[in-house]
């Protein structure tokens, strides 16, 4: 697994890399939905996308880069 940051202001970006196969994050079921509320897992794709201002999936899936809105004085 590789970790890496840049920061190109205002925005601040994370991207991880892995050998994985990866994965569609478009085929994730929705953890809100009634169903899987009470699975233990399957929430991750779902808080990037909530708590960055951008989620970028490269790779199938095996490289994703999460950027952050900072600000700098």
């Amino acid at each position: 697994m590789k970790v890496s940051y840049k920061l190109m202001h205002p925005m601040l970006y994370f991207t991880i890399c892995d050998e994985g196969k990866g994965f569609n994050p478009d085929t994730i079921p929705d953890p809100t939905d009634p169903e899987n509320l009470e699975k233990p897992n399957g929430r991750g794709v779902f808080l990037m996308r909530r708590l960055a201002d951008e989620v970028l999936f490269e790779q199938n899936g095996s490289k994703v880069s999460l950027g952050f809105n900072i600000f700098l004085a």
